[in-house]
């Protein structure tokens, strides 16, 4: 029974993954230079996210803290919430997402974070599924060679290091002692953009393509649109990372309020 009332890291490592594929490639980013650069981005976020897990629990403006975590989750809900709004618009001409927000807010208040570990959990299956499917359809169209080639070798622009909420606030969900690879996370990320570097630069011979382009690339004589479905597990992942950020920042608001009423009182 107290497992079970854990924070989940299946849940929060979604939640990063979910993240990380929707924030593409900048034009002219090498692999190399995500190899690189990415790789001593996600060095730094680890090292800050350890230090502020010792900050976080001995900091005497803790209720503060908590409140800006509650804006910082939030935020970041809301900018999932646009992005899955911007793939309905423009693949599926739909506002789908925006009649489904309210109701994510108000199931990320009602149900807990331990709530969050059982459909993560599935969520997981169908993302490797997704993954192994798309590897399936443009494997044929990978060249190696590619890998060789001005664009792949020569760094035009440095990578954009992603900064997420999940890497800084974890040790204010966790209230027990954390597993260690929560410190994690960003290579997590770091593992996602490089894998989509690869793709694109395996298949294109440059990553001055969107994203989608590798998912529209996807052959294998079965039929023509598995980005659509790709797509809708991507989608169905962001409802996800939208409620179980919710939930998140309903928890920190709790622990806020009783912060203060411990104080007042």
């Amino acid at each position: 029974m107290q497992g079970q009332k854990k924070l989940s890291f299946s849940a929060l490592a979604l939640s990063v993954w979910t993240a990380a594929l929707a924030e593409g490639l900048e034009p002219g980013v090498s692999l190399r230079g995500m190899l690189l650069y990415g790789g001593l981005g996600a060095l730094l976020l680890t090292g800050i996210s350890a230090v502020l897990c010792v900050c976080w629990q001995q900091t005497a403006v803790r209720q503060v803290w908590l409140f800006a975590a509650v804006l910082g989750l939030l935020a970041e809900a809301f900018r999932t919430a646009m992005q899955a709004q911007s793939v309905c618009r423009q693949e599926f001409h739909s506002m789908a997402m925006i009649g489904l927000l309210p109701l994510l807010l108000w199931v990320g208040c009602r149900i807990p974070l331990s709530g969050w570990d059982a459909p993560a959990r599935v969520l997981w299956w169908f993302v490797l599924l997704g993954e192994g499917l798309c590897l399936a359809g443009i494997a044929g169209q990978m060249e190696w060679s590619h890998l060789l080639e001005p664009d792949a070798v020569q760094l035009a622009r440095l990578p954009r290091v992603p900064l997420y909420a999940e890497y800084l606030l974890w040790p204010l969900l966790i209230e027990e002692p954390a597993p260690r690879r929560v410190l994690f996370l960003p290579w997590l990320t770091f593992f996602a953009q490089v894998c989509l570097a690869a793709g694109i630069c395996l298949v294109f011979g440059e990553t001055d393509y969107p994203e989608q382009e590798l998912l529209r690339a996807w052959s294998v004589g079965i039929f023509s649109r598995m980005d659509a479905l790709l797509l809708l597990i991507w989608l169905t992942c962001a409802v996800f990372r939208i409620g179980f950020l919710c939930a998140a920042a309903g928890k920190l608001w709790k622990k806020a309020t009783n912060c203060r009423k411990g104080a007042a009182g």
